[in-house]
């Protein structure tokens, strides 16, 4: 029972709500441009929000770039790091043999473990060897005949000879005196003697053109660039190289060393402020991984997603915005449409002047007007004098022509906008004068009269010979009769009194209080 009874309350909900949605809509027909004004404000909601799209797209791929970037720097410098920690054991262990007394300064076991890391390596370690306190490669990995190669002009020898706690140290790159000149980078420790003084250092080469194998297995089609570089800011390796080969400076994406701090613009997470690239530091060692993405692969793709987005999204704006002003032009056409059949309903077809209903609605809204602000309203009825005698000798055509000319009189008589004149009926007319006294009724009365007689239209039917009007005027204040039909009948009995007294002549009266409306007392103005 209970669900039954709230359907009907439900549909009684609805119904006002969409009668309230309707209402709401049909002021759209008073003001037509609101259409086109919303229609085009959302328009432009929408390419706005697509813009915003977009460019939201368009940051997820650039944060996608440089997520992919970090992921294959994060790879690659594991996969160098795990090489690295390898040959710093190898390094260690030439180091502990070397600074042995009881054994050779390269053992052979020794130099094996370095040769199965040359083959694990895909012969990256390039070479091994001990280097004596004078600077004399004193124990190469493979025997040589010839005499001893100095490498006491080398940065790794000077820096391991004046700072004992270097530790693991790399060197820059230089060419190779005993490979025929090929780019290097070298591995050091510092050899202690017993008394703790520099007795030499342990070396492991790397040749630079192999470091890039490290490289060989990465998926290139979004990544610019790869470069190993040192913290320096030298480039050991790079794939492809352009600009950075192996031995020069490196040069970073953007605006990374704008404030010339090249480890903070190389170290990883303080790297990730950069825009255009990503870096990340190889374990163990003060070397760093550099990936730039692909700008060209990654906006191109965007590139045309944007463009396929964008032409929908400018099509389906510029389709509201014309429909939204086409929506408006036939709102205009059909209110115009409206108008003019409004207009066409409320004229008199002949004359042009205002029909009957017209007519009957003013005086109703001019007596409300007239009740508000107790003024008076006067009307005047005007006839056309022995009219039906001018027909039946000149001809209804002709007859036509003087009630346009007549009527035309008339209404050039309504200068205001409250005024109006309006055909009663055959050849009578009626005006309406809101707001006017008794003397300025009979005033334009009179000056209707006389116009008219001024036409000089010929009338043989009648005394004077022309075409004449008489006119009724009456006078009513809200609080002395009862409403505008009185005053209106008050007019026509005027009239009525003017032609009696000889027509061509204007007859008034003011109703009072007192006085029925058929006992109105009229004077009529004898113009003879």
């Amino acid at each position: 029972m209970t669900t039954r009874s709230g359907v009907p309350r439900l549909r009684t909900w609805v119904g006002n709500r969409l009668d309230a949605l309707l209402e709401k809509f049909d002021k759209f027909d008073d003001y037509p441009s609101m259409i086109g004004v919303v229609g085009t404000a959302i328009a432009l909601a929408i390419l706005v929000g697509v813009t915003m799209l977009l460019y939201a797209d368009r940051r997820a791929r650039d944060e996608y770039a440089l997520e992919r970037a970090e992921s294959v720097a994060s790879v690659v410098a594991t996969s160098l790091g795990s090489n690295i920690a390898l040959y710093e054991a190898l390094l260690k262990e030439m180091v502990r043999e070397a600074e042995n007394s009881n054994t050779p300064l390269f053992p052979e076991r020794v130099r094996d473990r370095v040769r199965f890391g040359q083959t694990l390596s895909r012969d990256f370690l390039d070479d091994a060897y001990i280097v004596d306190k004078a600077g004399k490669i004193a124990a190469p990995l493979e025997s040589t005949d010839g005499k001893p190669v100095s490498v006491a002009d080398r940065d790794y020898f000077r820096s391991h000879q004046m700072n004992p706690s270097l530790g693991l140290y790399i060197s820059q790159p230089y060419a190779s005196r005993m490979h025929k000149g090929v780019l290097s980078v070298a591995l050091t420790r510092r050899i202690a003697a017993p008394d703790h003084s520099f007795a030499g250092v342990a070396v492991i080469a790397l040749r630079l053109d192999r470091l890039g194998a490290q490289m060989r297995d990465v998926d290139f089609d979004d990544l610019k660039s790869i470069s190993v570089v040192e913290e320096k800011g030298t480039v050991l390796a790079c794939k492809p190289c352009g600009e950075g080969q192996p031995g020069a400076l490196v040069r970073l994406p953007g605006e990374a060393t704008r404030d010339r701090n090249l480890e903070t613009a190389l170290s990883f997470p303080a790297g990730a402020r950069a825009a255009d690239y990503r870096s990340v530091r190889v374990p163990g060692v003060s070397m760093f991984v550099v990936v730039t993405p692909s700008t060209q692969a990654l906006r191109s793709g965007w590139r045309r997603h944007a463009v396929l987005l964008g032409l929908i999204a400018a099509t389906c704006a510029a389709t509201l915005i014309a429909g939204s002003w086409l929506l408006v032009a036939a709102i205009r056409t059909r209110a115009s449409t409206a108008a003019q059949l409004v207009s066409l309903s409320v004229t008199d077809g002949l004359t042009g002047l205002s029909n009957r209903r017209a007519l009957d609605a003013k005086l109703a809204s001019e007596w409300r007007h007239a009740k508000r602000a107790d003024g008076p309203l006067s009307i005047l009825f005007v006839d056309i004098d022995h009219f039906k005698h001018f027909n039946d000798k000149y001809g209804h055509l002709i007859g036509d022509d003087v009630l346009r000319a007549v009527a035309k009189n008339i209404g050039g008589h309504t200068r205001r906008d409250t005024d109006m004149a309006a055909r009663y009926g055959g050849e009578e007319f009626a005006v309406v004068l809101p707001d006017t006294d008794a003397a300025s009724a009979a005033a334009m009365a009179e000056q209707v009269r006389r116009d008219v007689e001024r036409l000089h239209i010929a009338h043989v039917g009648s005394t004077t010979g022309i075409v004449t009007v008489s006119v009724g005027a009456a006078t009513g204040v809200a609080g002395e009769c009862d409403s505008a039909q009185a005053v209106l009948r008050a007019a026509d009995e005027q009239l009525f009194i003017a032609k009696q007294s000889g027509r061509n002549r204007v007859s008034t009266t003011v109703l009072r209080k007192s006085e029925a409306p058929g006992e109105a007392v009229g004077k009529a103005e004898d113009v003879s």
